[in-house]
């Protein structure tokens, strides 16, 4: 039965679904031509208004993207009040200037005749997931992942806080100035609904970085509580400051304690509208939320400059191509070191992978060159149903570009600036970036000491389904270690027999002359792996099965990869892989 201010869901479980929805885009779009000599500029820029229909009723929405909107950017879900049209509050509010400054991309939605209906709080959650959905679906632009962000203002900050909450393993942060006092049975039913990935959480238990405006309410202490928040109270300017607990998140190997809750209380504060949008803005792009193992993990905003990383171009088949170096402190040495080359997924660049991975902090620790490389835009993955976005030719996924002939010259150009110990060079990637590892692992053999594909196997299809291919057996030993979330793409963390997972050990066995039969199995908390050796114990393919983990990579993996696997194998001149414990 329907229960006023409450939503129609009857069991404690509640996720936003399938965020890869450029698979199910079917407007027909002519889309400009890439710039070769400048393929991260945005192929639409200024407003567009949108319309999504729900039971039957046609609502709209705007959607503004700046004018150096990058390839991969952040997007902020806005929520004004009641009876305000989208164009009216993007024209008259100022947001639209922050949008420029911020880089941020606007999706503006609006209340119905009335406003907003908080008694039926579920028609308004659906028209937020269908705004969101089509939002991401990459028709005009492509928002990142981690850069959700959820605003709102007067009445509309009651949807928008009941939306943010829902989706609290999604959003990034949060900014309410208005009425965000849920109603008491809306309070308890998100505080029953069970968190994204961790059964033992509600949706009020996973840490969300607020900013609210207006008078404490039961709100307000349940963000404090989810994020563990200090009693240490601090304050600037605009609002009193409530900090996580840094003493007891600082060491996490993902995330890092930077979760703050600001409250500023009426008539405290009370600037200009464009100085409090900005503000505002500013708060919540500070915060990233990167998917992981159970409920996200957060990391500030960086480019590639506060990465310390090395940026080079070079224009190969006339197009302008990008890379990214990490110089570690052991270079000092001038001992020649290992390299890894780490390769990001469809619609990401080298810049985004390296926040997402962390991949230099590690090589830092640890010793190594790290180098990211970045895809050229195109949209044959999705057959011209998205903007062109950064895309490896791997496998199933056709591009225009020879990126193989790409990673060699990458590869070349790094060993004649560095010191590269060419014995213990290695790649590792996610989804897309996952296909062209397995591509390089295919053609490039010789060229690394193991492999480290993450988030799409060999033989996975565009669709999902099995693909038909194999690698031809010739003598060439391929280390490799296979990695997949248990809600991941394909076949996800499922090894029944003829998955694609299985096709993939079946092959791998083969070429590196194993036992198939032999599999050593080994539950380690979250991680479930499955490991052939050789006859001299060498651990030469693994799978790993990771449970309540989305189609991601995160820095666990990296040091997983690194410590446990890449840096005991070395590949002589000849050939030939050298194991060390």
């Amino acid at each position: 039965m329907k229960r006023e201010y409450c939503l129609d869901i009857d069991s404690n479980v509640y996720t936003l679904g399938d965020l890869n929805m450029f698979l199910d885009n079917k407007e027909p779009i002519s889309y400009p031509a890439v710039d070769s000599q400048n393929p991260t500029k945005p192929f639409f820029t200024g407003s567009i208004r949108q319309e999504v229909e729900i039971d039957g009723i046609a609502r709209s929405f705007l959607l503004y993207i700046p004018q150096h909107y990058p390839i991969s950017g952040a997007g902020i879900f806005l929520y004004p009040d009641d009876n305000v049209s989208a164009e009216d509050y993007l024209e008259n509010s100022g947001w639209k200037p922050v949008a420029e400054q911020t880089n941020a991309a606007l999706i503006v939605l609006e209340s119905r005749s009335g406003g907003w209906d908080k008694k039926d709080v579920q028609s308004e959650i659906s028209y937020s997931e269908a705004v969101s959905k089509k939002s991401i679906a990459r028709v005009y632009f492509s928002m990142n992942e981690a850069t959700y962000y959820c605003m709102g203002f007067g009445n509309g900050a009651y949807v928008a806080a009941a939306y943010a909450m829902l989706n609290s393993a999604l959003i990034a942060a949060v900014a309410l100035d208005g009425d965000y006092d849920l109603h008491p049975d809306l309070m308890a039913q998100l505080r029953s609904i069970r968190s994204d990935r961790e059964a033992n959480k509600s949706k009020l238990d996973v840490a969300m970085p607020a900013w609210l405006i207006g008078k404490a309410t039961p709100l307000l202490d349940s963000l404090k509580r989810a994020a563990d928040a200090s009693d240490e109270q601090l304050y600037n300017d605009a609002a009193y400051i409530y900090r996580q607990n840094l003493k007891q998140y600082f060491d996490q190997p993902n995330g890092l304690p930077m979760v703050e809750i600001w409250h500023t209380e009426p008539g405290r504060w009370n600037p200009e509208a464009d100085e409090k949008y900005r503000r505002m803005a500013e708060f919540v792009l500070r915060f990233k939320r990167w998917l992981s193992i159970g409920n996200g993990d957060f990391r500030p905003a960086r480019t590639w400059q506060d990465m310390r990383l090395h940026r080079f171009t070079a224009e190969i088949d006339n197009r302008q191509r990008e890379w990214f170096v990490y110089e570690p402190t052991a270079l000092r040495t001038g001992k020649l070191l290992p390299l890894v080359l780490a390769i990001h997924g469809y619609s990401c660049t080298g810049e985004l992978f390296a926040e997402n991975s962390s991949w230099h902090e590690l090589a830092e620790r640890r010793g190594f060159l790290l180098v990211y490389v970045s895809a050229f835009p195109d949209n044959g993955i999705s057959g011209g149903h998205t903007v062109p976005l950064p895309s490896w030719n791997a496998l199933n996924i056709h591009a225009q570009t020879d990126d193989v002939k790409y990673i060699d010259y990458v590869l070349s150009s790094v060993k004649n600036s560095y010191p590269v110990d060419s014995e213990r060079v290695y790649v590792s990637g996610h989804s897309n970036g996952s296909l062209l590892t397995q591509r390089l692992m295919e053609e490039r053999p010789l060229a690394f000491a193991a492999f480290g594909p993450q988030g799409a196997p060999y033989h996975m299809g565009l669709d999902g389904t099995a693909a038909d291919r194999t690698i031809r057996k010739d003598g060439i030993i391929r280390p490799v270690w296979l990695m997949m979330g248990a809600e991941d793409i394909g076949d996800q963390d499922k090894l029944d027999c003829g998955s694609i997972n299985d096709r993939f050990l079946d092959m791998m066995c083969e070429l590196n002359d194993l036992d198939r039969t032999g599999g050593i199995d080994r539950e380690n908390g979250k991680y479930h792996t499955r490991t052939f050796v050789n006859a001299e114990r060498v651990p030469l393919v693994k799978f790993t099965g990771i449970t309540d983990t989305p189609h991601t990579y995160t820095p666990e993996f990296a040091q997983l990869y690194w410590d446990t696997f890449f840096c005991h194998f070395r590949r002589k001149s000849d050939g030939t892989i050298i194991y060390t414990d």
